[in-house]
């Protein structure tokens, strides 16, 4: 038996079933909606009910809430449907008791976005959200504070001390995330367009640990054949700095972040990590449904809305994640945690 001939041939057939998987799966990406469809997608409201219009391979869904607390709209009714002209759809619900036709009809603005839905004799008003494409709301802000206002807080976090609670634990060796080839560094809390409206760090560098920092290598290599890539917002923050986020939230939106002084951020152990995908060909960052930190029902990582390629993109990056021992939370589709991060200390080193 000539054995080399057959090891050329189980390579040979080795590298045609890995070519195919890779060729089936970049063929299982979603095509983008168009623009005109984008713009009626999203949450409607009226006579006490809300519904979410979404995109699915081409077609519109209409999802109906039937409990308040499904926030994701994951536990929806769904109903499919079909187009008659233009902004003119049908609705059909089947089912053993009953079989009824409704009629779907979107209104737009000048503009072309959708501001209102009417299904049979209802009428539902669109609720705006966020700045992707089809929504026009502007980005949520916290109120404003002046520069003086901004020293004073910075001063005040900077004198406190991180708990002694807190500072027990492993501490990570950080690296800079820049050093792991095709992550694109876009340090949002260094500059002003973020959720706070101000810088709350002083350089655009951003640190991660050195065993998260090798997982994010992995999770990018394996990107790169779809041609994508990973694009971090975050990833160590110095405890002061979470001390300055908490010190500028006002009473009634201190939830928003967890409490410094008893259980911190797992950014503080240099093992969180906020990302999203880019574009290796344009270097553009890739819609995932709504931006980062914003705090809206699309923040969740099981939100049904958005289009194909959104969830397509959300799921894509939490699976690649996960492969590599992060984790996802339900809560920001675009946090991921690294191994056990409270077995680590809470570090407040300069990410200078």
């Amino acid at each position: 038996m000539n054995y080399r001939n057959l090891l050329a041939g189980l390579a040979a057939g080795l590298l045609f079933y890995v070519q195919t998987g890779a060729e089936l799966a970049l063929a299982a990406v979603p095509k983008d909606a168009p623009k005109d469809i984008k713009y009626i997608l999203g949450f409607y409201y009226g006579n006490g009910e809300n519904i979410l219009i979404r995109e699915n391979n081409g077609r519109l869904e209409l999802l109906y809430r039937t409990a308040l607390g499904d926030k994701s709209f994951a536990a929806a009714n769904l109903y499919p449907l079909s187009k008659v002209h233009f902004d003119s759809y049908t609705l059909q619900e089947s089912g053993p008791m009953s079989n009824t036709e409704a009629g779907v009809r979107f209104e737009r603005d000048p503009d072309g976005y959708g501001i209102s839905c009417r299904v049979g004799g209802n009428t539902y008003s669109r609720y705006f959200l966020g700045t992707t494409t089809g929504e026009r709301a502007k980005s949520f802000r916290l109120a404003e504070r002046s520069a003086e206002d901004w020293a004073k807080l910075r001063a005040e976090a900077a004198k406190a001390a991180v708990p002694a609670a807190l500072a027990a634990g492993e501490q990570a060796q950080l690296v800079d995330a820049a050093t792991v080839a095709g992550v694109k560094v876009n340090s949002v809390y260094a500059g002003s367009d973020n959720l706070f409206g101000a810088p709350l760090y002083t350089t655009s560098k951003l640190f991660v640990s050195k065993e998260a920092a090798a997982a994010l290598g992995k999770v990018q290599k394996r990107l790169a054949p779809y041609g994508y890539g990973l694009v971090l917002w975050d990833a160590y923050r110095p405890w002061s700095v979470s001390k300055l986020a908490n010190l500028a939230l006002s009473d009634d939106k201190k939830d928003m972040l967890e409490d410094p002084e008893t259980k911190g951020s797992t950014h503080n152990t240099g093992n969180a990590v906020d990302v999203g995908l880019y574009s290796l060909e344009s270097g553009e960052e890739l819609d995932m449904g709504c931006g980062f930190d914003e705090p809206s029902l699309r923040q969740y990582a099981s939100y049904a809305g958005g289009t194909s390629r959104e969830r397509y993109l959300r799921s894509l990056l939490r699976e690649e994640m996960e492969l590599q021992g992060f984790k996802g939370i339900e809560m920001e589709w675009w946090h991921f945690e690294f191994g056990d991060c409270f077995k680590f200390a809470h570090l407040n080193v300069s990410n200078q």
